[in-house]
């Protein structure tokens, strides 16, 4: 009986599904990489991983000096010093100028090693929780694609259905020809047909909506024609009757990428409060500079020209005039780039900075901090009681989807074995159209929970799978 089942469920897939050409047939494995590739949670968290790998890189590069370039270009009007003569004048002028600077932290309390750890620690959680997000699109979409091979197998069984009830009124319409059977019979059988036309059509629904929710997890067009794979047979996954609470809880634990990132954000928080409490600390650093300027007024000596100073003397109380011989110079106004040379300064020193008060902002850093860090280890304990709990109700709704499963097998072999043995009774003629049509709805309700419990045992058990780490497969 169970492989005829499987028979007519590959003939129905190949006669009663409609038309697939110009389909697009989507496996599983193509269906959660697509969405993984499309999901804008994964692209979000690509981004904050991302930017950690950009605050690891600047927090390595905090070990290095630093390196600034400035100039400055001004006219200056009024009394003031010249740069370049450094002598007063009251002239307007043009100036520029040029300088280089460059600082290094030699010690700051642990401060930037620090921020390096954190800023790596934040990198491996951003990468856990992309992880996270990986495995939660693929446990969605495993649930979607089972619901669409419910929903196909559940239209394939209303059809069977209703050519069955078509097949019934053939034999009862040909058993009133022949005057077995009284025309009132037929409508018994009308409404059957009635009410399984209408199971197709809310099955072909179904079928549709699934296969809509599956575009848009996909960011397909709704226009686009797809259908997936239906497998023969399905692979059940874990069996919850065979692993036990701790072996699963156990293997979650270690597979459970948002629990490690809670982790390594408790280790984060752990070195804030290292990062905060520098800021108690004095802080030592060494700097250097070039410097050199211009101004239009610059001028330098090219030479020298020789003059007499006369100068008036009393000599004996006669005046006299005296000529001293001397040198003026003769200045030259200085070129632009020869300013530069000329007026070259740099020079190197350090210098420190103790903090005594400064308005409670490095202490209440160092508090935020320590409150920091119990926020992330009670986030991480709440991790992991939700984990505990979450994971023993899978096993428990597991472990009732296999029995509910079993018990429909059994109930639908034995209503298809009853319906059977009413359709010979039915043919002989000592059972009438109601009795049949009841045995039918009655088998037809186990072959649906039937079918329901076999997609919902199906899932508890890849939901298993899950937090064992396994990969959601449907088959081997």
């Amino acid at each position: 009986m169970k492989n005829l089942f499987v028979l007519s469920s590959f003939i129905f897939l190949i006669i009663f599904i409609p038309d697939v050409k110009g389909q697009e047939i989507w496996t599983l494995e193509k269906c959660i990489q697509t969405a993984i590739e499309k999901s804008i949670n994964i692209q979000s968290a690509d981004v904050n991983l991302r930017s950690t790998e950009v605050d690891y890189k600047q927090a390595t590069h905090a070990r290095y000096p630093d390196l600034s370039a400035g100039t400055n270009v001004g006219w200056n009007f009024g009394r003031t010093i010249d740069p370049t003569r450094n002598e007063f004048i009251s002239e307007t002028f043009f100036n520029n100028s040029f300088s280089l600077n460059s600082n290094v932290l030699l010690y700051n309390a642990g401060k930037i090693n620090n921020s390096i750890k954190q800023a790596d620690v934040y990198n491996k959680a951003a990468l856990k929780d992309l992880e996270q997000s990986k495995r939660d699109i693929s446990l969605s979409i495993a649930s979607l694609y089972l619901n669409i091979l419910f929903a196909k197998e559940n239209l394939q069984n209303t059809q069977n259905q209703l050519d069955q009830t078509k097949n019934q009124l053939t034999l009862l319409n040909k058993q009133i020809a022949v005057g077995n059977r009284p025309e009132n019979d037929r409508l018994d059988i009308e409404a059957q047909i009635a009410v399984n036309e209408q199971s197709v059509t809310e099955a072909t629904n179904t079928l549709n909506i699934n296969l809509l929710n599956l575009k848009q997890w996909l960011r397909l067009d709704v226009q686009n024609e797809i259908d997936v794979v239906a497998p023969l047979s399905l692979n059940i996954g874990t069996d919850p009757d065979v692993i036990t609470f701790d072996e699963l809880y156990e293997s979650a634990y270690r597979n459970q990428a948002s629990l490690h990132a809670s982790e390594l954000k408790v280790k984060g928080a752990e070195l804030a409060q290292k990062i905060a409490s520098a800021d108690l600390m004095p802080v030592l650093s060494a700097g250097g500079y070039l410097r050199t300027n211009y101004s239009n007024k610059g001028v330098f000596i090219s030479g020298y020209e020789p003059y007499i100073a006369e100068q008036e003397i009393l000599f004996n109380g006669t005046s006299a005039t005296i000529g001293i011989p001397q040198q003026k110079p003769i200045l030259e106004k200085s070129p632009y780039f020869d300013q530069f040379s000329d007026n070259l300064s740099y020079g190197i020193g350090f210098s420190m900075s103790i903090p005594i008060y400064n308005n409670l902002r490095a202490r209440s850093g160092v508090q935020r901090a320590k409150l920091n860090i119990e926020k992330a280890k009670l986030n991480y304990d709440q991790l992991d009681q939700n984990l505990k709990i979450t994971i023993g109700q899978a096993h428990a709704d597991a472990k009732a989807a296999k029995s509910r499963y079993l018990a429909t097998e059994k109930t639908r072999t034995a209503q298809v074995n009853l319906y059977n043995n009413g359709v010979k009774k039915f043919e002989a003629g000592s059972t009438n159209v109601f009795e049949l049509t009841r045995l039918k709805t009655v088998m037809d309700n186990a072959v649906i929970s039937n079918l329901i419990a076999k997609y919902d045992y199906i899932f508890r058990s890849k939901v298993l799978d899950f937090y064992l780490g396994k990969p959601i497969k449907l088959v081997d």
